[in-house]
C-alpha cells in the first residue's frame, strides 16, 4: 500500500520530539541529584543563602577580607563595611562644599 499525501508528518514528528524532550527533563526533575540540590532545602540554595546573608550584612563576600567582623557593634563607627581604618573616616561620601542655606 502506498500513500500517496505525507500531510501531518512533521507534525506528528514534531509531537513525538517534544513528548521526549518532556519526558527527559521530568525525569531530571524528579530525580534525587535536582531535589538534593535545588529542592526546598537544597544544598545549593543553602550556600547562596548564606553567601547572600553575609554579604549584605558585612558588605563584602566571605572570604574577601581576612580579617574578622566584630558580632555585635550596635552603633556601626567600627564595622568594617563602615569605618575605614587606613583613611581614618568613614566609606561614605558627602558634598566637598556646605550646601548653601
Amino acid at each position: 500500500m502506498e500513500l500517496k499525501s505525507e500531510k501531518g508528518q512533521t507534525l506528528v514528528e514534531y509531537i513525538l520530539l517534544i513528548v521526549v524532550a518532556l519526558s527527559l527533563a521530568l525525569t531530571f526533575y524528579n530525580s534525587e541529584i535536582f531535589k538534593r540540590l535545588f529542592g526546598p532545602q537544597g544544598e545549593l540554595g543553602k550556600k547562596i543563602k548564606q553567601q547572600n546573608e553575609f554579604s549584605y550584612r558585612h558588605a563584602y563576600p566571605p572570604g574577601e577580607n581576612d580579617q574578622n567582623p566584630p558580632k555585635d557593634t550596635r552603633e556601626g563607627s567600627t564595622h568594617p563595611s563602615y569605618y575605614n581604618q587606613q583613611e581614618n573616616g568613614t566609606r561614605f561620601f558627602g558634598p566637598l562644599n556646605a550646601y548653601p542655606k
